[in-house]
């Protein structure tokens, strides 16, 4: 999944106006520069059409280095867009479909085992697509030290996702992959996620939803109640804990219309490849809090709706600790502009 930001034609059109010196190419009709999870530029792309009106991917390097520049100074002015291969999305749903242990069996080695080879199994769909691109940029090297450089970068892809470390990450970084990479190996340190019995937590709905009644437990009932009249929420979450791995278990309606999704879209999937939680420095730092203070108040923050528009919010989060195991709760408004 990239963050990009998308310069079409109309923006093209301002864009030539307000640098004519550039004798930027009227062939051109869309730009994307692609944001890492800092939303620094990674890579810059753009399509051209020919004097017939058909598409072709246009060589943006003989643009020239002002020209490059001006466009990443420019992109703010496009429209912020997330898109992902095919590949990528595969990896997705093979994450999104991790066995989950019985609640009364988190310890389930066949599950475990199950689970490890589906981590592999997409560990090897972001191999294969880190080797590919090593081999296209080889076929493109500009000169021979630089392709046997890179044809070595393919050999020393690791071969199992047990043996990737962070020694890796320049690899994995030089064709836009360590992310997801690093989401694959972060996931095999964290337990097996536990399914809740008796539909705990599941289905969205009002507040008195978490009646006393709800099967939680004395200890989880008494905690999340008591989060309920401390945060007065607005519009909340309830997801599993983890930077990498958080997954969401309930949500209420206010939630689902601020981000203009349905919970079906959105039950148990994980929260960054939802596309609604932008990943990155801000939010590692907030859940660095929730792991070392237990909480935050106030806190600015960016998420996405549905049609992958940035929606300023203020976040208020409290982990709750629920027949064991830990959930953040998270209450969002919308920031003032």
């Amino acid at each position: 999944m990239f963050n990009v930001a998308v310069l079409e034609e109309q923006a093209l059109d301002l864009f030539r106006h307000e640098h004519p010196w550039l004798g930027f190419p009227k062939a051109i009709r869309n730009v994307t520069l692609f944001l890492d999870d800092n939303g620094g530029p990674t890579r810059l792309t753009a399509e051209a059409t020919d004097k017939d009106g058909n598409a072709y991917a246009f060589d943006v390097d003989s643009l020239g280095v002002d020209t490059l520049l001006s466009l990443i100074r420019f992109a703010p002015r496009g429209v912020e867009k997330v898109i992902e291969t095919p590949e990528e999305a595969q990896v997705w749903r093979i994450l999104e479909n991790l066995p989950l242990a019985d609640e009364g069996e988190p310890d389930d080695v066949t599950l475990e085992a199950e689970r490890m080879r589906m981590l592999e199994e997409a560990y090897g769909i972001v191999r294969e697509m880190a080797a590919h691109a090593f081999r296209e940029k080889g076929a493109a090297a500009c000169s021979p030290l630089d392709g046997l450089r890179l044809e070595k970068a393919e050999r020393e892809l690791p071969r199992c996702l047990t043996d990737l470390t962070e020694a890796h990450k320049p690899l994995f970084l030089e064709v836009d992959l360590w992310r997801l990479a690093a989401i694959l190996r972060d996931e095999v340190s964290m337990p097996i996620d536990i399914e809740l019995s008796n539909d705990r937590l599941s289905a969205p709905g009002a507040l008195e939803d978490f009646a006393p009644d709800t099967v939680i437990g004395e200890a989880g009932r008494d905690s999340l109640i008591q989060a309920l009249f401390d945060l007065s929420p607005v519009a909340f979450s309830i997801s599993t804990t983890g930077q990498n791995c958080s997954r969401y278990v309930r949500v209420n309606k206010a939630y689902l219309d601020l981000v203009g999704k349905s919970w079906e879209e959105i039950k148990g999937h994980e929260m960054v490849s939802s596309g609604l939680v932008v990943d990155n420095k801000a939010r590692g730092a907030r859940l660095a809090r929730l792991d070392n203070e237990g909480g935050y108040t106030g806190e600015r923050a960016e998420i996405r709706n549905a049609a992958g528009e940035i929606i300023p919010v203020i976040i208020t989060a409290k982990r709750l600790s629920i027949a064991g195991q830990s959930y953040d709760f998270e209450v969002l408004t919308k920031a003032l502009p």
